[in-house]
């Protein structure tokens, strides 16, 4: 039998090789962006504790009734 440079095997395994270093680097590029979110989200204070995030309550300004609306 002849082996050819291009067969099935050396290409799954070329491919394989491929999937691996490309899920390797974007595992490295994630962990980078969720650090970069993480220092954006949670601000830190002097004792380098992060600040607790408090409720906000939005109430409207004013209600306009329907004697307004006339």
């Amino acid at each position: 039998m002849k082996s050819r440079i291009l067969s099935e095997r050396s290409i799954v395994v070329v491919l394989f090789v491929m999937v691996l270093v490309t899920f390797s680097l974007a595992q490295e590029d994630t962990k980078k962006i969720e650090r970069t979110y993480q220092e954006i989200t949670a601000p830190v204070t002097s004792s380098n504790q992060p600040v607790p995030l408090t409720k906000q309550v939005v109430t409207p300004k004013s209600v306009i009734t329907p004697a307004e609306l006339r």
